[in-house]
């Protein structure tokens, strides 16, 4: 059996690694992002999303659920000097290609429009 005292001695160690590895985290830049603000749905290559906002209160996800762009899913990230457009998913390529093409038109204004959008919307159960 484990005293209270080697428990406690453990569990210390236990926190200052965890404790560290937020530290490099935050230090290498990669601050882990929760998108899930939102949904509301938008029209992109002719197919409809549902877009998130990010926990940074800059970053926005499009999800393609149904239809043929699914399942598929673009991350606009807020790079603090702009922004980067990645996309991942098994959607027909002719249907991400053309949402891909009008993401890539989206302007700050545009993106501040979406976030205060999702920001608005009410969770759907």
């Amino acid at each position: 059996m484990i005293s209270v005292e080697r428990l406690a001695v453990i569990m210390g160690g236990v926190m200052m690694i965890l404790a560290t590895s937020t530290q490099i985290s935050h230090a290498a830049g990669k601050t882990e992002l929760h998108c899930i603000t939102g949904p509301i749905e938008r029209t992109y290559g002719g197919t409809k999303w549902l877009v998130h906002s990010c926990t940074d209160g800059k970053s926005l996800v499009f999800t393609a659920e149904a239809g043929p762009a699914a399942p598929f899913e673009f991350d606009l990230t807020y790079t603090g000097n702009g922004y980067d457009l990645d996309g991942k998913g098994k959607g027909d390529r002719k249907y991400t290609d053309a949402a891909y093409a009008d993401l890539q038109k989206l302007r700050a204004p545009d993106i501040l429009k979406l976030i205060k959008e999702t920001q608005a919307a009410k969770p759907k159960s």
